[in-house]
Parts: C-alpha cells; sequence; structure tokens
C-alpha cells in the first residue's frame, strides 16, 4: 500500500467511524508509520509491518476511543512504545500537550526523531517509568495532567495509584483493554478495579473494522477533592 492508498483509506475509515481526520492529519499518521517501519528494520519497534494491519490496530485502535477522552491539557501516555496511542492522538487532538512515557532507551530515540520530523508542536518523549515520574524531568509533574492513557500495557493493582497520583482533579484515566482481557488477575469482569481518589466511569466498547471481538476502552475520573 503506498502513501496515496494509505491516506485515502484512512480518510474512509475516519469518515465512517466519525473520527473527523483533515487530510493533513492523514498525512501525519502515514509519516509517522513510514517512520516506525523504517526503525523497524534495527529496532522491534512493532510486530504488526502490513500497512492495512497497522491502520487498523495502531492507527484506528489509537484514534477511535477518543470521543471518551479530553480534547486539551497535560497528557500522558504510559508506556508509549513507538507512539501510540499518543501519537495519535496527539495529531487528532493538537490542544493536548503530549508527554511520551516510555522505558526503553532507544524507543525514546525513535520517538524523539519522529516527533521532531512530524513537527509537531508540545509533544515530549521522556525516558523512565512510571513508578518514577515524581524524578522525572516531564513538563508537567505528578499530579498536573488532564488525562493519562495506557495501551498495550497490563493493568496492574498499583496503575490506579500512580493515575491519582498523576491526574489533576477531573482528570482522566483511560485504559486500552484488549479483547477479552480481564481488569486484574483474579478479578471479576463486572467488578472493576477499585480506588477511592477516582471514580470509575465505565467501559466503552468499539469495533476495528476487521475484529471478530469488540476492543473495550475503560475510564475512571479523579475525584474533583482528594478521597477522606
Amino acid at each position: 500500500m503506498d502513501e496515496k492508498a494509505f491516506q485515502e483509506e484512512l480518510l474512509r475509515a475516519s469518515e465512517k467511524f466519525g473520527i473527523g481526520l483533515s487530510l493533513e492529519q492523514a498525512r501525519l499518521c502515514r509519516a509517522h508509520v513510514a517512520l516506525m517501519l523504517d526503525w523497524n528494520r534495527r529496532l522491534n519497534l512493532t510486530r504488526i509491518t502490513d500497512p492495512r494491519e497497522i491502520l487498523e490496530k495502531h492507527i484506528l485502535d489509537s484514534l477511535l476511543p477518543a470521543r471518551e477522552l479530553p480534547h486539551a491539557g497535560f497528557a500522558l501516555d504510559v508506556g508509549t512504545g513507538p507512539g501510540f496511542p499518543g501519537i495519535p492522538l496527539k495529531i487528532l487532538l493538537p490542544e493536548l500537550r503530549m508527554v511520551l512515557l516510555e522505558a526503553n532507551r532507544k524507543k525514546v530515540s525513535f520517538l524523539k526523531v519522529a516527533l521532531a520530523g512530524l513537527r509537531l508542536p508540545e509533544a515530549w518523549a521522556v525516558q523512565g517509568r512510571w513508578e518514577e515520574m515524581e524524578r522525572l524531568r516531564m513538563p508537567a509533574g505528578p499530579g498536573g495532567f488532564k488525562l493519562v492513557t495506557m495501551r498495550a500495557v497490563r493493568l496492574e493493582p498499583e496503575s490506579l495509584e500512580l493515575a491519582e497520583k498523576s491526574l489533576e482533579p477531573g482528570g482522566v484515566f483511560a485504559w486500552w483493554a484488549g479483547p477479552g482481557e480481564e481488569y486484574l488477575e483474579g478479578a471479576a469482569r463486572e467488578e472493576p478495579p477499585h480506588r477511592p481518589g477516582l471514580v470509575f466511569q465505565g467501559e466503552f466498547p468499539y469495533d476495528l473494522p476487521s475484529a471478530a471481538r469488540p476492543r473495550r476502552l475503560l475510564v475512571w475520573r479523579r475525584a474533583a477533592a482528594p478521597a477522606g
């Protein structure tokens, strides 16, 4: 699939699903993919290398839940890998001030090159682990984010605690749950993880074109005032 065909297919899909990408935004998404595939020859950035699969399983999977997310403010994408969902969300929602957090140094090198090549303003790649955020130098510190996203990363018991510490009051924590993935090991599907300072907003299913089962986005909102 050449660049023009990729962009046209992405635009058709965005119109079908009500995302509303512009031609320039579709071009930027394609440029991100091209850079990723180029670097993937040297680094293990993604196992998915077919452009049509990338369009669906990386780009659309990042963008379809956007209607449930804040559209402005500081955003933190935890364990972003090659930049999903953070870079597509930043392209779609330019008023997000996006911090891409990744522990792998080589992946961070790619992210810095990608952000420079795409010329995305107010977007940063930071090397480190979420658990160490208080010592990391980033544009917004703990408690300063309007949005925290986590995709293709397992939800651990401490994830909600870290989300609460990262979010400003009213901020949103969004977790992309894979198809059939449980909330936590041993937890029942009908019992989402709970933390006093976070209010569970719900589970939002969405369909990818060729997926046999719906994807799910789980959303929590930080309480307006600290619990207790």
